[in-house]
C-alpha cells in the first residue's frame, strides 16, 4: 500500500508517530508513505517511509506560501499515479484541498487528527488558557477556531474515509460532532523500544546525589500548569527534605520561562528544584533512570483531555514508576500496566501519592521491574505499527471491492 501524505510538520520530523510510526515501522508492513510539505533548510530531509516532496521554508510569509504550493504538489502527484490513498495530517484548509483532490482522482481520503487545533484556537480567544495575547489578538483567535472547526467537523471529517485519532477520548469527541464512529480508529502515542532492551546509564548529577529524585519530562509551557508539582513538592519535602526535583525540558516562549524561574524562587524552592531546558533525547532518557518516581499533571481542558501524553509511556520503558493525574489515556495506561498512581489533578493528591510511594520501597522496585515490558505489550511502536498496518490493509480491501462493485 502506497500513501501520499500531506502533513503539518516540517520534514524532518521529530513527532514519533510520524517519524518512527510511518517512517520506520509501517514500511516493515508494506506501507509506504510518500511525504508533502515543508522542510526545514538547516537539515537533511531524511525519511525512511519513501520519497519526500517538500520545500524549504525561510520566513512566515514563505511558509505561507509552501502550504500553498504542497497543495499544487499534491495535485501533481496524485495525478501522476501510483498512490492508494490520499492522507492528511492536522491541516485544515489542506484537508479540505485534500478532500477535493482526492475525489477528483477516485482516491480514498484519510485524516490524521494528532491534536484539536480548531478548540485550542477557539480556548484561546476566549481566555480558557493562560495567554498574554491582546484583545485583538484573541477575537482573531475566535474567528479562527470558528471557522476552523466548521469546515474540519462540519464539512471535511464527515466526508473523509477514515479518521485517525489520538486516543479513544477523541473518538468519542468526533463521533459526538457527526463523524460516523465506524470510520475512526484510535492511535495512541507510543514509545520506540524493543523487548529486555538495555538500558541508559543513570545521569550523575552531584543536585541529587544521595537524594530522592523526582523528576518531570516534557514542555513547561505555564499552560500545562507546571506550579502543581512546585506546590506538591512543598507537601513532600514537609515530610521527605531530602526529596528534590528535575524538570527535564522548557518552553519556546521568554515569558513562560520566566514566570516558571519566579515560581520557583517565590516558593522558596531553587535549592530543591531545577530546570534542565532542552536536552537530547539521550541525556533526557539518562535522569530519568536516576529517578524513583516521574511525574505528570495534564491539565483537563478539552484540548489536553483528548490527547495521549508520551510521557507515562516514556517514563515506563525506562522503568521509572509514575504518578500521574487523571487525564483518561493515561490513567488507562497506569491501571493497564499497574506500574503507576493516578490522582485527581492537584497538589495535595500528588504529593500524597508520591508520598505513599516513596514509603513502600518494595512496591516501588516491582513497579520498576515489570514497567518495560508492560508498556511494550500495550504502546511500543511495533505493537502499535502491528495494530495499524492491519487497519490500513482492511481500508484497502475495501476500497479494492468498491471498485470491484463499480465495474
Amino acid at each position: 500500500m502506497k500513501l501520499l501524505y500531506l502533513t503539518r510538520e516540517p520534514c524532518p520530523s521529530l513527532r514519533p508517530d510520524l517519524a518512527v510510526l510511518f517512517g520506520k515501522v509501517l514500511p516493515q508492513s508494506g506501507i509506504q508513505s510518500d511525504l508533502v510539505g515543508e522542510r526545514d533548510p538547516k537539515l537533511p530531509a531524511t525519511w525512511g517511509g519513501g520519497r519526500v516532496f517538500a520545500r524549504s521554508v525561510y520566513s512566515r510569509i514563505g511558509r505561507v506560501a509552501v502550504k500553498f504550493l504542497s497543495l499544487i504538489d499534491a495535485y501533481r502527484l496524485c495525478r501522476q499515479g501510483g498512490y492508494d490513498a490520499l492522507q492528511v495530517r492536522d491541516r485544515i484548509l489542506g484537508a479540505a484541498a485534500g478532500l477535493l483532490i482526492a475525489r477528483l482522482f477516485g482516491l480514498p481520503f484519510y485524516y490524521w487528527l494528532s491534536l484539536p487545533f480548531p478548540e485550542m484556537w477557539q480556548d484561546l480567544g476566549g481566555g480558557r488558557v493562560p495567554s498574554s495575547s491582546s484583545h485583538l489578538q484573541r477575537l482573531l483567535w475566535r474567528i479562527r477556531g470558528g471557522l476552523a472547526f466548521w469546515l474540519l467537523y462540519r464539512v471535511v471529517l464527515p466526508r473523509a474515509d477514515h479518521v485517525f485519532a489520538q486516543s479513544e477520548a477523541m473518538k468519542s469527541v468526533l463521533a459526538g460532532y457527526g463523524v460516523p464512529a465506524q470510520r475512526i480508529s484510535a492511535v495512541p502515542m507510543g514509545v520506540d523500544m524493543q523487548p529486555g532492551q538495555p538500558q541508559p546509564e543513570a545521569m550523575d548529577d552531584p543536585f541529587y546525589r544521595d537524594k530522592t529524585l523526582l523528576v518531570y519530562l516534557g514542555a513547561l509551557e505555564r499552560l500545562r500548569h507546571p506550579e502543581v508539582l512546585l506546590d506538591a513538592m512543598l507537601l513532600v519535602r514537609a515530610q521527605r527534605p531530602d526529596t528534590v526535583l528535575m524538570l527535564v525540558g522548557d518552553s519556546e516562549l521568554a515569558s513562560d520561562r520566566a514566570w516558571l524561574a519566579a515560581q520557583i524562587s517565590g516558593r522558596g524552592l531553587s535549592d530543591c528544584v531545577r530546570v534542565t531546558g532542552w536536552l537530547s533525547q539521550a541525556d533526557a532518557h539518562r535522569y530519568l533512570r536516576a529517578a524513583a518516581i516521574g511525574l505528570s499533571q495534564i491539565p483537563r481542558s478539552r484540548v489536553y483531555e483528548v490527547s495521549s501524553p508520551t510521557k507515562v509511556a516514556e517514563y515506563l520503558a525506562h522503568g521509572l514508576p509514575v504518578v500521574a493525574n487523571d487525564q483518561p489515556d493515561q490513567a488507562w495506561l497506569l491501571a493497564q500496566t499497574g506500574c503507576g498512581v493516578s490522582v485527581p489533578f492537584g497538589a495535595q493528591s500528588f504529593a500524597d501519592a508520591i508520598l505513599g510511594l516513596l514509603s513502600t520501597p518494595d512496591r516501588l522496585a516491582q513497579m520498576a521491574e515489570r514497567a518495560p515490558q508492560a508498556v511494550y505489550a500495550l504502546r511500543s511502536y511495533d505493537v502499535l505499527g502491528r495494530q495499524l498496518a492491519a487497519v490500513y490493509h482492511a481500508l484497502e480491501k475495501r476500497g479494492q471491492l468498491a471498485e470491484l462493485f463499480e465495474v
